[in-house]
């Protein structure tokens, strides 16, 4: 995945990015791995108590390059070449907004930019992109920005009256627009405006100066304002009225993007690639963080060993593989030998005579869980849901679905972070004592007929799955298979990916095998506050309801002192996994393989980032 750091869009690939995780995704980009988060868990332990962020005039000073220029090629580098990768499945909305696929997201990310993104090699540093500075109130809730002036939207044609729309400069006006759509109870946005739900207020002061208030506190509050994208007016109101309902579903918009950012698609063919050119307007090259690559090319192709051969024939130039690819065919020649992890750069790896291929290796910042829709009344009880963990044999899964190339988990948060609470071991695989609670629970075999009834109804229930996803598919058949063992009858149907999206919004299922994308610093509001489980569209699709999770999710949201909300998250950790509304499978070993043609390919903390790449 091909972009920079930035907060909304990994807020909204964290929007339902089950893709990422079941092989229909793109090249993944901006994962975590243990030595990245332990430089975390020291920069965490050094900070202040209290919003140590916040400062009276934490005004940074505008340069003329940008700190992060230093892990870009140097200028002498010619702009050339094209940088082919691939993704499973085509997009249904490339809108900025309401577009919340992972695939969608990364080619709206390498066309855009926000305000500002955390540094590559230090991750708890924020430093500037189309803000030039900002200051921030004592308080923190206040949060003052300056602009840019040189940021320029791209042109485009419009679709409806086939006018052509010059470029023109990005303004503050049109960050106000992208908050104001957001909040539209009409859009279709509901996670995303459970983010900005304590902001107060954002208002532009001028062209190129933005104010945004804040009612409470919030531990994101710099990172939500900083994460801020533009979206263009003049683009989505062209007759200067708005109208949600239109925004939502004008498939000829969504199926374009006019952004600000390193690059521009120019092509998008259905079921076949996305073509992108580089955007020689971008306000990045000022700042020395443009990208040396001419062309990006995104090709559609649905099955991953032809993903691979792609690769093999020279038709891809990076790729995230399978577990399974990994271990069986990426563990010797033409692959290299030497794997990159954390603080890797290619240059100080050369590849080896016979080698085309380098490796890269690090824990991603996400996870995998098989979810159970308390709406059923199968799941109501907490000791069901205890004994379905019970009865899926995790570490079987982590050996022949993943190769051992993952850990397997007890809770919502990544691995290898300081809220992640490590002494909360994953329950065993105990079918005995599964069968017990169960039987605590009133389900048992009244009739002989092999499966457990309560209350002459039969534990009977169906599992959606993706079409064409061979991980997923093979995580339920061993599930089902011990599951069966025990009584229990769980059916699997199969949908594509827009019904099985639609389902979980219209939360009509019963269980559904996911995963999660989490950012840097994780809040457990959108997927877990019981407020998300109303309505359509909300992330706790399971409607996971509970006074005592609600109100410690509150306490972590307002909570500063860094110290103070890693226990309130442990707290948070370990009731979950009392509750156990997620059977946790594992956090997953981010696994690439990219082109020795690929120069300045460097591992940071938050993993890869493609726009430093140069063709050599």
């Amino acid at each position: 995945m091909a972009k920079k750091s930035n907060l909304e869009l990994i807020v909204q690939i964290l929007l339902l990015a089950a893709v990422v995780f079941f092989g229909i995704s793109i090249t993944k980009a901006l994962d975590r791995n243990r030595q990245a988060t332990a430089a975390l868990h020291k920069e965490l332990e050094a900070m202040k108590q209290g919003f140590s962020a916040p400062q009276k005039t934490a005004v940074l000073p505008t340069a003329e390059t940008s700190e992060l220029a230093q892990y870009f090629p140097d200028s002498s580098i010619a702009v050339s070449g094209e940088l082919r990768t691939a993704i499973a499945s085509d997009v249904g909305s490339l809108n900025p907004v309401t577009g919340n696929e992972a695939a969608a997201q990364s080619i709206i990310g390498m066309c855009t930019a926000p305000l500002g993104a955390r540094s590559f090699a230090r991750p708890e540093k924020f430093v500037p992109l189309i803000a030039e500075t900002w200051s921030v109130s004592p308080d923190g809730k206040t949060i003052n920005i300056k602009l840019r002036k040189n940021v320029l939207w791209q042109s485009f044609t419009d679709p409806e009256s086939g006018k052509f729309v010059p470029e023109k400069p990005v303004t503050a006006h049109d960050f106000v627009f992208y908050v104001n759509v957001i909040r539209d109870p009409g859009v279709n946005a509901g996670a995303l405006r459970s983010y900005f739900q304590d902001l107060e207020s954002i208002r532009s002061k001028g062209d190129y100066e933005l104010e945004l208030v804040w009612k409470n506190e919030y531990f994101r509050m710099l990172e939500m304002s900083l994460g801020l994208i533009p979206l263009p007016r003049h683009f989505y109101m062209p007759n200067g009225k708005f109208d949600a309902a239109k925004f939502n579903d004008d498939y000829k918009r969504n199926d374009m993007i006019v952004g600000c950012g390193p690059y521009k698609l120019v092509k998008h063919i259905k079921d076949q690639r996305f073509i992108l050119e580089r955007f020689d307007n971008y306000f990045g090259n000022a700042l020395g963080i443009a990208p040396r690559i001419r062309k990006r090319v995104l090709e559609v192709v649905k099955a991953d060993n032809t993903r691979l051969q792609m690769l093999l024939s020279g038709k891809l130039d990076m790729l995230s593989i399978s577990a399974e690819q990994w271990v069986k065919r990426a563990n010797r020649k033409p692959f290299a030998a030497k794997v990159m992890t954390t603080g890797s750069k290619s240059a100080e790896h050369p590849l080896q005579p016979g080698e085309k291929f380098r490796r890269v290796k690090h824990l991603a910042n996400a996870y995998f869980y098989i979810g159970y829709n308390q709406r059923c009344e199968l799941f109501t009880d907490r000791r069901v849901r205890r004994a379905m963990t019970m009865l899926c044999n995790r570490e079987r899964i982590l050996k022949e679905v993943y190769h051992g190339q993952g850990k397997v988990i007890s809770g919502p948060f990544f691995y290898d972070s300081p809220y992640y609470d490590k002494s909360v071991k994953p329950l065993p695989f105990a079918p005995e004592n599964a069968v017990k609670l169960l039987k605590q629970a009133g389900w048992q075999d009244r009739d002989g007929d092999g499966i457990l009834d309560k209350d002459g109804r039969k534990f009977v229930f169906t599992a959606l799955q993706v079409s064409g996803n061979p991980v997923q598919e093979k995580i339920l058949s061993i599930f089902k298979e011990d599951l069966a063992a025990a009584g229990i009858d769980m059916k699997i149907v199969t949908l594509e990916w827009p019904v099985y999206i639609n389902k979980l919004d219209k939360k009509d299922y019963e269980v559904c095998s996911l995963g999660w994308q989490l950012p840097f610093e994780s809040d457990p509001y959108q997927v877990w506050h019981s407020s998300q489980a109303a309505g359509a569209n909300g992330s706790n699709h399971i409607s996971f309801i509970n006074p005592r999770a609600d109100k410690l999710i509150e306490e972590i949201r307002r909570t500063g002192d860094v110290k103070k909300r890693i226990k309130l998250c442990r707290e948070f950790h370990k009731l979950i996994h009392e509750e156990q509304p997620y059977t946790f499978l594992a956090v997953p070993e981010s696994l690439q393989v990219i082109s020795g043609k690929i120069g300045n390919v460097e591992c940071f903390p938050l993993g890869l980032n493609s726009e430093c790449f140069y063709i050599e």
